[in-house]
Parts: structure tokens; C-alpha cells; sequence
């Protein structure tokens, strides 16, 4: 149904085929939101970040059967062919791009046990009323999981190892089997060039420390800070629940701006 609505819409107008000129030259990147916890805001991120892709691969795929469906009725179609080359480009660079979320604070996504020191630690959720209000938007959040730097880190370095659409690890290693014992980060950031820096653009959405952002911004090529209240302290006080709303809204607007700045707008 969706994508008969996306079909609809895109052969009822004028299609301005000089945005795809750009598109072969856009590089796949790597893009991380992180907060203290990686329990809220930056999930929310990540959830629409991951849901600005979607929309815009399903627009490509319908705009690009367009195009096929225009070449077999002319009879030189070099001009349509480079058009939809450039498209099928444009939607293999959107399916490669990586988006994550993590914590910047270790301790803040594990539960620790004080009962047992040996035992391994329990690993938070995301709050379930940012899951709710994700939700109320069509965009679900409940699989998705709080992760440490230390578990992403050699995923960005690898591309090949991504997330997954649900937010978690997709490899045989398991969430939780990295520890910070098992990696030293004044190893992983010793290297400032751009070739040891594989995040291309890391969101920092928490008033948090220096010290605290100071192992993923050494790992990314470009760092900007979003001004995002946290939902919790504005729900406790006074404005209620439809806090993680209003948050989740304004990450959305901040989100689509800069996935757009990133990857193009195509209009049509």
C-alpha cells in the first residue's frame, strides 16, 4: 500500500531529473548519534534517521521503475540510461550508509550487579516512553538496544560489519561480549589521520563533559552538538509525558536536515 501510494504520487508530477546529476559523487557515510546512555534521545535519532532512509529508498526504487518504463518508449535512450544509472547509485549509497546510536557513558548502559562481581552485566532498554512516543509516529524503537563505544567501534572501522535495521550488532559477537577491559581506546584513537577516523559525522544530543565525548570525537571526522532537551527532566517538571513527544518531534526536524545535508534532497 505504501509503496503504491509513493507510485502514485511520483507519476503524477513533473520529475526534475538534473538532482540526480549529483549523486554518483556522494560517498557512503557513516553516521552516529550519542548521548550519556544511549536510552533516549539519541535512539529516538537513530530511529529517524534509519526511517528518513527508508522513505527515500522506497521514493528511488519507484522513481527508478519510472525511468525503465520511459526508456522502453524511446528509441535513444543513452540520456535515460545515465539518469538511471545515477539513481541506482544513489539508492546502493543509501542502503550502504551506516547509522548507529551509543552511549558515552560505559557504565550508564549496564545495570551493575553488587550481589556478584563475576557476574555478567544486565544491559539497560530504552526508556519505554521514548519508545512510545517513537511509536505514535509510526516509527518503532522497541528492539533497539543502548551500546557502548567500545562494542561500535569496530564496526565503524569495519564497514562491512553494520547494524542491523533493528538497532543491534548484526555479527556472531553479541551485545555485551566487548568490555572495556578487552579494548584500549588510547589504542583506537592514538591515530588522528582520516583513515582512523571512521566516523564521518558523530550528533552529540547531552550537555555531557569533554572528558566523556572525548573518545568518539577523537574517532570522527566531523562533531556537532544538538540542543535537545531531555524528555525526562522536562516530564518531571510539569510537562508531563508529552515531552518525549515534543523531543522526539524536534530530533526528527534536526535529523532530516542534516540527512539531507549528507545525502541530497531530490525533488519532484
Amino acid at each position: 500500500m505504501r509503496g503504491n501510494a509513493l507510485r502514485t504520487m511520483i507519476s503524477c508530477n513533473f520529475i526534475d531529473t538534473s538532482v540526480f546529476q549529483f549523486s554518483i559523487t556522494i560517498k557512503m557515510p557513516t553516521v552516529v548519534f550519542a548521548c550519556k546512555s544511549n536510552s533516549c534521545r539519541s535512539q529516538m535519532a537513530e530511529g529517524w534517521a534509519r526511517k528518513w532512509l527508508e522513505d527515500r529508498i522506497i521514493m528511488l526504487d519507484n522513481t527508478l521503475q519510472e525511468f525503465r518504463e520511459e526508456m522502453d518508449d524511446v528509441n535513444d535512450n543513452t540520456a535515460q540510461l545515465k539518469l538511471t544509472q545515477n539513481v541506482e547509485r544513489h539508492i546502493e549509497i543509501l542502503k550502504d550508509t551506516i547509522i548507529a546510536s551509543v552511549a558515552l557513558d560505559y557504565n550508564s548502559v549496564f545495570v551493575s550487579s553488587h550481589d556478584n562481581a563475576m557476574e555478567r552485566p544486565q544491559r539497560k532498554n530504552v526508556k519505554s516512553k521514548a519508545v512510545d512516543a517513537m511509536g505514535m509516529d509510526g516509527v518503532d524503537i522497541s528492539s533497539f538496544q543502548p551500546k557502548t563505544i567500545e562494542e561500535i567501534i569496530p564496526f565503524m572501522k569495519n564497514k562491512n560489519e553494520q547494524m542491523d535495521v533493528s538497532g543491534k550488532l548484526s555479527s556472531s559477537l553479541e551485545l555485551g561480549d566487548v568490555i572495556i577491559d578487552e579494548i584500549n581506546m588510547d589504542d583506537v584513537i592514538k591515530d588522528s589521520s582520516d583513515q582512523e577516523k571512521p566516523v564521518d559525522k558523530l550528533i552529540v544530543l547531552c550537555s555531557c563533559g569533554q572528558d566523556m565525548k572525548y573518545k568518539l570525537a577523537r574517532r570522527s571526522k566531523s562533531v556537532e552538538e544538538w540542543n535537545i532537551d531531555p524528555p525526562t527532566s522536562a516530564s518531571k517538571s510539569g510537562e508531563g509525558d508529552v515531552a518525549y513527544r515534543r523531543v522526539s518531534l524536534e530530533i526528527k526536524k534536526e535529523v532530516n536536515i542534516l540527512m539531507k545535508s549528507l545525502l541530497g534532497n531530490p525533488k519532484f
